[in-house]
């Protein structure tokens, strides 16, 4: 390492450190209910401006159904460590998931989940799209920060994935380039891209997507037997 460099990266541990110490002083963690305040104020009216009307009052931002039965959709996750971030994807009116012994359909409000899910690219070591909860000096201006950065990217990849065709040509290039993906999935991507096939007739792809969603070992005897019901009514 060159003496330049041996400066820089001392430079840059001490301003770890400041940060670190300003944070420590400046910690009042926004709680649930000032969040959703927050919310309220700088993010709804962001993602009705591209077509999410709707809001649950907490986490999660959604569009009506289109007449595919595709609803786009953006939630917020609050994690450990005073930070959170935004998943995006789409909730299908015809896509059930499992829940025990039975499964369960999300065609209305209450019931909206991210199904096709998709999270925000990021570069190893890169916590830009972080949101921090530390203060509400530092979470509105993360907050504003990620939606300036990002908002054309949910945009964007709404108006590319709002047919059935579409979404299975995303699925495939996730399929093969399987992204890191924010805690657990719902259901595999073969699960889901079966239901896409099953919703356009084409019984043979539905089938051979299914069974490549069963071959990762992810379902109990009874959820196969329910799902497989499913496929075939």
């Amino acid at each position: 390492m060159s003496v330049f460099n041996k400066i820089k990266d001392i430079i840059n541990k001490r301003k770890a450190l400041y940060n670190l110490y300003s944070d420590i002083r400046n910690l009042d963690e926004v709680k649930l209910e000032k969040r959703i305040e927050i919310f309220e104020e700088i993010v709804t009216p962001r993602f009705a401006q591209i077509g999410l009307n709707n809001w649950n009052g907490k986490y999660l931002w959604y569009s009506d159904f289109n007449d595919q039965g595709i609803k786009h959709v953006i939630q917020f996750h609050k994690f450990k460590g005073f930070s959170g971030k935004f998943s995006f994807g789409n909730c299908f009116d015809f896509v059930p998931t499992i829940s025990g012994k039975k499964l369960i359909n999300h065609r209305t409000d209450k019931s909206t989940k991210v199904i096709y899910l998709k999270t925000l690219e990021k570069s190893v070591g890169d916590n830009s799209n972080l949101i921090s909860t530390l203060n509400e000096q530092k979470f509105r201006g993360s907050l504003d920060k990620v939606l300036s950065k990002n908002i054309n990217n949910f945009e964007s990849w709404f108006l590319s994935n709002s047919t059935i065709q579409e979404n299975i040509s995303g699925l495939k290039v996730d399929i093969q380039n399987h992204p890191a993906i924010i805690g657990e999935m719902i259901i595999s991507y073969e699960y889901i891209i079966s239901f896409l096939y099953r919703q356009e007739k084409d019984f043979d792809s539905c089938n051979y997507w299914i069974n490549k969603h069963f071959e990762k070992n992810l379902n109990s005897e009874i959820e196969k037997e329910l799902i497989l019901k499913k496929i075939k009514n």
